[in-house]
């Protein structure tokens, strides 16, 4: 996929960087270009790229401004700060005004193309739930509550999206599949939150959701292997500390022994892996979402 960029930094050697960086690795086209904040909130919103690189402190106006004022027009872009600040309250701020990554000065070209490509996946994989969701929502015997808590909340997509950032698994192959099976999951609960469902079911609807040329143990193979990624994930940082709030947040989606296993396959101190239950972690999803009331 291939996106148009918009880069507001006042610093031209900056700019240049990123857009050479941009071109050179074929991650999209750069439509323009601004070197203070001036008019540029009427300048996204005429251009409308779909990522926007922007310094967090901007002659005229800052990013975290720019940002605000942008959103209340409604601009569904992506914005990438670019930042050496290393105040936390204002990197708070930018993200609560809907930064979805930071970028830290001097520009490192590894960081940038992954950060991209991070963003350039979520766009990707919120473009392919909008059908799914659309469907979801219009489903014939789904609860009016349930539309209450969509428009109520986050977009769902992006509350699970969140969750795929946190886990380390966003960009990776499969994320598509894993999402579409829970928002399939979601439904089935919503129609009836006794019902019981078997996976293989799902597997089928992901791919006609998907349009996916994947038979089904292919696809069940690809959810596997991206949720086993999280599982590693995760055993890797209780190994740096059992305190991490993202281990202790998401523990919950594993069974403890198979995350021990896990540590121990990393140490080296064992050759057998953690094992995931797939159902257990996309339930684990959805419960941690509350998306259903009980």
């Amino acid at each position: 996929m291939k996106c148009n960029f918009l880069i507001i930094d006042d610093d031209i050697n900056i700019r240049k960087i990123l857009k050479f960086i941009i071109k050179e690795n074929n991650l999209g086209n750069v439509i323009g270009e601004l070197e203070s904040g001036e008019n540029a909130v009427q300048k996204i919103n005429a251009l409308s790229p779909d990522i926007v690189l922007i310094d967090l402190l901007l002659p005229i106006e800052d990013g975290i401004s720019i940002i605000n004022n942008t959103k209340k027009s409604d601009f569904n872009g992506k914005f990438i700060m670019i930042s050496q600040v290393e105040d936390k309250n204002l990197i708070t701020k930018s993200y609560e005004s809907g930064v979805v990554f930071f970028i830290g000065k001097p520009i490192n070209n590894i960081e940038v193309i992954s950060v991209i490509n991070s963003v350039k996946q979520n766009i990707e994989l919120e473009k392919s739930i909008t059908i799914i969701k659309s469907t979801l929502l219009n489903n014939e015997g789904s609860k009016e509550e349930m539309q209450e808590k969509f428009h109520k909340s986050q977009p769902l997509h992006a509350e699970i999206s969140k969750f795929f950032l946190d886990l380390g698994i966003n960009s990776e192959l499969g994320s598509k599949e894993l999402f579409s099976l829970i928002i399939n999951i979601m439904n089935e609960k919503a129609n009836s939150k006794s019902s019981s469902y078997k996976l293989q079911a799902m597997y089928q609807d992901i791919q006609k959701d998907l349009d996916s040329n994947l038979n089904i143990k292919s696809l069940e193979q690809r959810i596997r292997r991206i949720i086993s990624k999280s599982l590693s994930n995760i055993a890797e940082r209780a190994l740096e500390d059992y305190y991490d709030p993202i281990f202790c947040e998401y523990s919950s989606l594993f069974d403890f022994k198979q995350i021990r296993k896990e540590m121990l396959y990393i140490q080296g101190k064992s050759k057998d892996k953690g094992k995931v239950n797939i159902k257990k972690f996309a339930e684990g999803v959805i419960d941690k979402l509350h998306f259903l009331e009980n």
